[in-house]
């Protein structure tokens, strides 16, 4: 009996539907320049960042001036379904910003949601600043960071830095844009160096273990009570 309902619990973890008819995954890895990959390069400002391409390493350097922008953006549907999690990841390091010191960012990405709803986030050598929300979140200077954002309904989010929780966050409602990320050297008015490893995203179906979880409990009560029993 306790192995037929263990068979039942995995058949039940196998079988429950997840949505999969929208999920997708874009990956930058810095095998070649993001134009190359289906990025849209859009440079602003008396010229582009100096750029260069190493193992896998993309520095721009910007510090010819501070009125340089040049950046990728790639339009698409972004929202999840759901049972799906939006995912949003990248690595760098950034080496110098030259800029105000009340403001001290250069580098920096955002997304626009389907609905119009955002995130925007300027990066600088020892923290990150949430632009929307105020808020800034140190981090050691001058080494490559981690940076992994999860939104389930694109209204909150997850922001994790070097794989540990950092804060829990909301979208805000700019004017309406069309459904986009960008990231690079983004910030006119500052000027920046920095290395870009990778950047992705993508929608990602959430994970089931709770489902296994109860498939589990289910087999370990009919198993305590046929010991009782």
């Amino acid at each position: 009996m306790l192995r037929w309902l263990m068979f039942l619990a995995v058949l039940l973890y196998a079988t429950i539907p997840i949505a999969t008819a929208d999920q997708y995954w874009v990956a930058w890895e810095g095998n070649d320049f993001p134009e190359n990959e289906g990025w849209q390069r859009i440079v602003n400002g008396p010229q582009p960042a100096e750029r260069t391409l190493a193992d896998g390493i993309m520095t721009m350097d910007g510090l010819a001036d501070r009125q340089i922008d040049d950046y990728y953006r790639m339009e698409r549907p972004l929202d999840p379904e759901p049972g799906e999690t939006f995912v949003m990841q990248w690595r760098l390091r950034v080496q110098q910003v030259v800029a105000s010191p009340l403001y001290p960012f250069d580098p920096g990405l955002s997304l626009f949601s389907d609905e119009d709803w955002a995130l925007a986030f300027h990066l600088g050598v020892d923290q990150v600043s949430l632009f929307h929300e105020d808020i800034r979140i140190p981090y050691v200077p001058e080494a490559f960071h981690t940076f992994d954002v999860r939104s389930a309904d694109m209204r909150t989010y997850q922001l994790s830095i070097d794989g540990v929780h950092a804060h829990s966050g909301v979208f805000w409602e700019p004017t309406f844009r069309s459904s986009r990320i960008e990231w690079g050297d983004y910030a006119r008015g500052a000027a920046s160096r920095a290395e870009w490893d990778y950047f992705r995203f993508g929608v990602v179906p959430e994970p089931r273990s709770g489902t296994l979880l109860v498939a589990l409990l289910v087999v370990a009560c009919a198993s305590t009570t046929r010991r009782i029993s």
